[in-house]
Protein backbone atom coordinates (compact mmCIF):
# COMPACT_ATOMS: atom_id res chain seq x y z
CA UNK A 1 0.00 0.00 0.00
CA UNK A 2 1.15 3.48 -0.73
CA UNK A 3 1.64 6.13 1.91
CA UNK A 4 -1.29 8.11 0.50
CA UNK A 5 -3.69 5.20 0.99
CA UNK A 6 -2.41 4.64 4.51
CA UNK A 7 -2.95 8.32 5.35
CA UNK A 8 -6.50 8.16 3.99
CA UNK A 9 -7.22 5.01 6.01
CA UNK A 10 -5.78 6.60 9.16
CA UNK A 11 -7.91 9.71 8.61
CA UNK A 12 -11.01 7.55 8.17
CA UNK A 13 -10.25 5.59 11.31
CA UNK A 14 -9.67 8.78 13.27
CA UNK A 15 -12.94 10.18 11.93
CA UNK A 16 -14.80 7.05 12.98
CA UNK A 17 -13.26 7.28 16.47
CA UNK A 18 -14.31 10.92 16.77
CA UNK A 19 -17.89 10.05 15.77
CA UNK A 20 -17.91 7.23 18.35
CA UNK A 21 -16.77 9.69 21.03
CA UNK A 22 -19.72 11.89 20.07
CA UNK A 23 -22.13 8.98 20.36
CA UNK A 24 -20.71 8.14 23.78
CA UNK A 25 -21.06 11.77 24.90
CA UNK A 26 -24.70 11.80 23.80
CA UNK A 27 -25.43 8.51 25.59
CA UNK A 28 -23.73 9.76 28.74
CA UNK A 29 -25.77 12.98 28.64
CA UNK A 30 -29.00 11.00 28.26
CA UNK A 31 -28.02 8.75 31.16
CA UNK A 32 -27.21 11.73 33.39
CA UNK A 33 -30.59 13.27 32.53
CA UNK A 34 -32.40 10.05 33.51
CA UNK A 35 -30.52 9.90 36.81
CA UNK A 36 -31.25 13.56 37.50
CA UNK A 37 -34.97 13.10 36.84
CA UNK A 38 -35.07 10.08 39.15
CA UNK A 39 -33.30 12.09 41.84
CA UNK A 40 -35.84 14.87 41.37
CA UNK A 41 -38.69 12.39 41.79
CA UNK A 42 -37.10 11.08 45.00
CA UNK A 43 -36.78 14.62 46.34
CA UNK A 44 -40.46 15.21 45.49
CA UNK A 45 -41.37 12.11 47.50
CA UNK A 46 -39.24 13.34 50.41
CA UNK A 47 -40.95 16.74 50.21
CA UNK A 48 -44.38 15.08 50.38
CA UNK A 49 -43.19 13.02 53.36
CA UNK A 50 -41.95 16.19 55.10
CA UNK A 51 -45.36 17.81 54.70
CA UNK A 52 -47.13 14.69 55.97
CA UNK A 53 -44.76 14.46 58.96
CA UNK A 54 -45.28 18.12 59.81
CA UNK A 55 -49.07 17.62 59.73
CA UNK A 56 -48.75 14.65 62.08
CA UNK A 57 -46.49 16.64 64.41
CA UNK A 58 -48.95 19.53 64.31
CA UNK A 59 -51.80 17.21 65.29
CA UNK A 60 -49.71 15.82 68.17
CA UNK A 61 -48.96 19.32 69.43
CA UNK A 62 -52.62 20.29 69.12
CA UNK A 63 -53.63 17.22 71.13
CA UNK A 64 -51.04 17.97 73.83
CA UNK A 65 -52.39 21.52 73.98
CA UNK A 66 -55.95 20.30 74.50
CA UNK A 67 -54.76 17.90 77.22
CA UNK A 68 -52.83 20.68 78.97
CA UNK A 69 -55.82 23.04 78.73
CA UNK A 70 -58.16 20.37 80.10
CA UNK A 71 -55.74 19.66 82.95
CA UNK A 72 -55.63 23.37 83.82
CA UNK A 73 -59.42 23.65 83.77
CA UNK A 74 -59.69 20.54 85.96
CA UNK A 75 -57.17 22.00 88.42
CA UNK A 76 -59.14 25.24 88.58
CA UNK A 77 -62.39 23.33 89.09
CA UNK A 78 -60.86 21.16 91.79
CA UNK A 79 -59.51 24.16 93.69
CA UNK A 80 -62.87 25.87 93.72
CA UNK A 81 -61.54 29.09 92.14
CA UNK A 82 -63.74 30.61 89.49
CA UNK A 83 -62.50 31.22 85.95
CA UNK A 84 -61.58 34.82 86.64
CA UNK A 85 -59.05 37.11 84.96
CA UNK A 86 -55.77 35.52 85.93
CA UNK A 87 -57.03 31.99 85.43
CA UNK A 88 -58.41 32.82 81.98
CA UNK A 89 -55.16 34.60 81.17
CA UNK A 90 -53.16 31.48 81.99
CA UNK A 91 -55.49 29.32 79.90
CA UNK A 92 -55.26 31.74 76.95
CA UNK A 93 -51.46 31.89 77.23
CA UNK A 94 -51.21 28.10 77.23
CA UNK A 95 -53.47 27.86 74.18
CA UNK A 96 -51.42 30.53 72.38
CA UNK A 97 -48.16 28.74 73.13
CA UNK A 98 -49.46 25.46 71.73
CA UNK A 99 -50.88 27.28 68.70
CA UNK A 100 -47.48 28.88 68.01
CA UNK A 101 -45.69 25.56 68.45
CA UNK A 102 -48.20 23.85 66.12
CA UNK A 103 -47.81 26.48 63.41
CA UNK A 104 -44.02 26.32 63.73
CA UNK A 105 -44.11 22.58 63.11
CA UNK A 106 -46.29 23.07 60.01
CA UNK A 107 -44.17 25.90 58.62
CA UNK A 108 -40.92 24.03 59.24
CA UNK A 109 -42.24 21.08 57.28
CA UNK A 110 -43.36 23.33 54.44
CA UNK A 111 -39.97 25.08 54.31
CA UNK A 112 -38.12 21.76 54.23
CA UNK A 113 -40.44 20.51 51.49
CA UNK A 114 -39.93 23.67 49.43
CA UNK A 115 -36.16 23.34 49.81
CA UNK A 116 -36.27 19.71 48.65
CA UNK A 117 -38.40 20.63 45.64
CA UNK A 118 -36.04 23.44 44.68
CA UNK A 119 -33.06 21.08 44.89
CA UNK A 120 -34.98 18.64 42.72
CA UNK A 121 -35.65 21.32 40.11
CA UNK A 122 -31.97 22.26 40.04
CA UNK A 123 -30.92 18.63 39.68
CA UNK A 124 -33.41 18.10 36.83
CA UNK A 125 -32.12 21.22 35.06
CA UNK A 126 -28.55 19.94 35.39
CA UNK A 127 -29.63 16.64 33.86
CA UNK A 128 -31.33 18.35 30.93
CA UNK A 129 -28.21 20.47 30.42
CA UNK A 130 -25.99 17.36 30.45
CA UNK A 131 -28.16 15.80 27.74
CA UNK A 132 -27.95 18.98 25.67
CA UNK A 133 -24.17 19.00 26.00
CA UNK A 134 -24.02 15.37 24.93
CA UNK A 135 -26.14 16.05 21.86
CA UNK A 136 -23.98 19.04 20.96
CA UNK A 137 -20.83 16.94 21.40
CA UNK A 138 -22.24 14.36 19.02
CA UNK A 139 -23.02 17.01 16.39
CA UNK A 140 -19.58 18.52 16.78
CA UNK A 141 -18.01 15.09 16.36
CA UNK A 142 -19.39 14.88 12.83
CA UNK A 143 -17.69 18.14 11.87
CA UNK A 144 -14.45 17.11 13.58
CA UNK A 145 -14.51 13.74 11.83
CA UNK A 146 -15.08 15.41 8.46
CA UNK A 147 -12.18 17.76 9.13
CA UNK A 148 -9.96 14.85 10.09
CA UNK A 149 -10.82 12.92 6.94
CA UNK A 150 -10.33 15.96 4.72
CA UNK A 151 -7.07 16.80 6.50
CA UNK A 152 -5.68 13.32 5.93
CA UNK A 153 -6.85 13.39 2.32
CA UNK A 154 -5.03 16.69 1.83
CA UNK A 155 -1.91 15.38 3.51
CA UNK A 156 -1.94 12.27 1.34
CA UNK A 157 -1.96 14.37 -1.80
CA UNK A 158 -5.37 13.20 -2.96
CA UNK A 159 -6.21 16.77 -4.02
CA UNK A 160 -2.97 17.39 -5.93
CA UNK A 161 -2.63 17.30 -9.67
CA UNK A 162 -5.90 18.78 -10.89
CA UNK A 163 -8.93 17.55 -9.10
CA UNK A 164 -12.41 18.31 -10.36
CA UNK A 165 -12.28 20.87 -13.19
CA UNK A 166 -8.70 21.77 -12.37
CA UNK A 167 -9.45 23.38 -8.99
CA UNK A 168 -6.50 24.47 -6.92
CA UNK A 169 -6.20 25.93 -3.43
CA UNK A 170 -3.84 28.87 -3.01
CA UNK A 171 -2.84 30.75 0.12
CA UNK A 172 -3.45 34.46 0.62
CA UNK A 173 -0.96 36.76 2.31
CA UNK A 174 -2.51 36.13 5.72
CA UNK A 175 -2.22 32.38 5.31
CA UNK A 176 -5.94 31.71 4.76
CA UNK A 177 -6.58 29.17 1.99
CA UNK A 178 -8.73 30.50 -0.85
CA UNK A 179 -9.95 28.38 -3.71
CA UNK A 180 -9.24 29.47 -7.23
CA UNK A 181 -10.78 27.61 -10.10
CA UNK A 182 -8.96 27.67 -13.40
CA UNK A 183 -10.09 26.01 -16.58
CA UNK A 184 -8.52 22.59 -17.18
CA UNK A 185 -5.09 22.69 -18.64
CA UNK A 186 -4.29 26.29 -17.72
CA UNK A 187 -3.30 25.75 -14.10
CA UNK A 188 -0.02 24.54 -12.78
CA UNK A 189 0.00 21.14 -11.27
Amino acid sequence: MSAAVLLLMAGGAKGAAIIQEGRIAKAQGSFEKKIALRNQQELERQADAEIAASKIESARISRRGKIAEAAQIAAVGKSGISLARSTLSVLADTAAQFFIERNLALRSGLFRARSLRQRGAIIAAQGRFAKTLGTQAQRLSFAKAGGSILGSAGASGAFKGGGAAGSKITTTQTGTPTPSIRPSGTGTA
